[in-house]
């Protein structure tokens, strides 16, 4: 792709998917892919088995290695995809500091659903209770923020399909 690397940040709470849409992204364009959980030191990891958040200051701390990573990648010119939570406006502008053009795909349901689809995880066993915490602390996109918001309750294909649609425009558009 021509101009300034992409990231295409796959966010929402917990239970929306946004692991297995970054994968099927970072497979489709052949990018690098950053599953942001895997960048959280072990007590965090352990804060969030409780079913507690960590603190702001952890939260902002882990933000920065998030963009570090990002940033790595578009100095080298390269686009990624990176599926991460950021859910508060000022996550997301410490990511957008990134080397490159910051395009989120905000997956969002009802806390039902969500709540179903945790229950079904095969794997990874976040506290149910973790949910309620990140969608009291969610702050869905501004008007100025580069990205869209798709419904979990769409296929994998469509959600592929609608981000990949979105984010090629958000590349031509905003790039220069």
């Amino acid at each position: 792709m021509a101009g300034q690397p992409l990231h295409i940040v796959v966010m929402g709470v917990s239970g929306s998917g946004k692991t297995t849409l970054a994968r099927r992204l970072a497979e489709r364009t052949n990018r690098p892919l950053l599953e942001a959980d895997d960048l959280h030191p072990a007590d965090d990891l352990a804060t969030l088995q409780d079913g507690r958040l960590p603190d702001a200051e952890a939260r902002a701390a882990w933000m920065d290695t998030v963009r570090d990573w990002m940033n790595e990648h578009g100095e080298k010119g390269e686009s990624t995809v990176v599926a991460c939570t950021a859910l508060k406006g000022a996550h997301r502008e410490t990511l957008n500091q990134a080397k490159g053009t910051v395009f989120y795909v905000h997956l969002y349901g009802t806390e039902d659903m969500l709540q179903s689809r945790m229950a079904n995880r095969i794997g990874e066993n976040m506290p149910p209770e973790l949910l309620e915490k990140q969608l009291t602390m969610l702050e869905t996109l501004k008007a100025d923020e580069l990205g869209i918001q798709l419904d979990v309750t769409r296929s994998p294909e469509q959600l592929e399909e609608d981000s990949m649609a979105a984010a090629n425009f958000a590349a031509k558009a905003y790039q220069s």
